[in-house]
């Protein structure tokens, strides 16, 4: 569910070869250090965890300026607690490809016992659930009684993550998106306005439930800081998950590692999360425009790139100031024709990527021009098509180091 310039830049991995020169002879022989699995899931690891921790460093962050506006609230600080959710949402959207890689954001288990994702990230909501919505934009405006219009229901994080999903996989009380949404409010401009919501601050001053608002805002956001925290304690050095992930057969947690980034790539990213609001928009008056990841804030295009830019990360093996051996640099030893084609077309659905989230245009105008049919013509289906390219190189790369996706 999305305006800023906020991009980290990444590089490419390069292969070291280290020349030796015979003091006997003139022969001059070339020793190519060979990359190992255990090397690549060994930095994988670091990734993962400082990626995670860069996350909730920008949530903690965003706690304090959401705080700071709660207790004393202004149009500044309210402007000043969305633009710290948009800085936060920029990590954590690259942390995204570690989904479904048998690993804590997606898995509960015994050893570990998170498996937060949904109540972390899932979406889209029926934001009606959590608040109220304009008169005269849903059928049930004025008589749905919210989580906060509701007193008999308490306020804490016990109880917010007990009603997340309860009734359905749109009832969601927690998460990036139900911060989002209280404070952007619905989007309930056209797409062409390239508005986002428009909840003034003052729903959080004089208007009604306007303390229990502020208690939700405060409490959901803290649940949000308390589900990365586990997630970087289970991924540190010493951590619980962090341990049985260096134990696994090299093989296997390689396996794990990459499945992520082809999951991201070949589906959650380029099907659900592009071409799914795609297939419901009817018309230029954005009626699919709810399917967006982050509608209210008018923020997906930012999403859509940290998604892409994190399978970019596992598959070379960078993330800011880390460098190390890589799923790349496997291939590349094994076969440097499909070395190749993974890098071609990783570069290629990067390029898609920056041109939706370069595009002046917000996300909901972008798919009212185009529908699922055209792929030829329009920029998200562009890159839908070369995102799924890449999810395709990915598997065939793995193929070639003996992995079966």
């Amino acid at each position: 569910m999305r305006t800023t310039n906020r991009i980290f830049m990444f590089g490419l991995v390069a292969a070291a070869l280290f020349v030796a020169c015979s003091e006997d002879d003139d022969t001059t022989t070339t020793d190519t250090t060979e990359i190992t699995q255990a090397e690549v899931i060994a930095n994988y690891a670091d990734i993962v965890y400082q990626s995670y921790l860069d996350s909730y460093n920008a949530a903690v962050t965003m706690q304090s300026t959401i705080d700071a506006f709660v207790d004393s609230p202004s149009e500044a600080g309210f402007t000043a607690a969305k633009e710290a959710w948009l800085d936060a949402r920029e990590p954590y959207g690259q942390t995204e490809v570690y989904r479904e890689t048998n690993s804590p954001i997606d898995t509960d288990s015994e050893s570990w016992s998170l498996g937060n994702e949904g109540q972390l990230n899932a979406w889209p909501i029926d934001e009606s659930y959590i608040d109220y919505v304009e008169v005269g934009t849903e059928g049930y405006a004025g008589s749905y009684t919210s989580i906060i219009s509701d007193t008999n229901i308490t306020i804490d994080q016990a109880t917010l993550a007990a009603l997340n999903e309860e009734d359905s996989d749109k009832s969601i009380s927690t998460g990036w998106h139900a911060i989002e949404f209280l404070l952007w409010g619905q989007d309930n401009t056209l797409p062409v306005e390239d508005m986002p919501g428009l909840r003034e601050f003052t729903d959080y001053t004089t208007a009604d439930n306007a303390d229990r608002r502020s208690q939700y805002l405060k409490v959901v956001t803290s649940l949000l800081v308390s589900d990365l925290e586990a997630l970087v304690n289970t991924w540190n050095a010493s951590g619980t998950y962090r341990t049985v992930f260096e134990e696994l057969d090299t093989t296997i947690a390689l396996r794990q590692a990459i499945n992520g980034a082809f999951f991201i790539a070949g589906d959650e990213l380029s099907a659900e999360r592009m071409i799914a609001p795609v297939d419901s928009t009817d018309g230029v008056d954005g009626s699919g425009q709810e399917d967006e990841h982050s509608c209210f804030a008018d923020n997906t295009h930012r999403d859509i790139f940290a998604n892409a830019q994190g399978v970019y990360n596992v598959v070379f093996g960078k993330y800011r100031n880390i460098s190390g051996a890589s799923f790349y640099d496997l291939v590349d030893q094994a076969d440097t024709t499909q070395a190749d084609a993974l890098k071609a077309a990783a570069d290629e659905a990067m390029e898609k990527i920056n041109v939706i989230a370069s595009n002046p245009q917000p996300f909901d105008y972008m798919i009212t021009l185009e529908s699922s049919t055209d792929a030829e013509f329009g920029p998200v289906m562009q890159a839908v098509v070369a995102l799924q390219a890449w999810g395709d190189q990915i598997s065939a790369s793995a193929s070639a180091i003996g992995i079966d996706l």
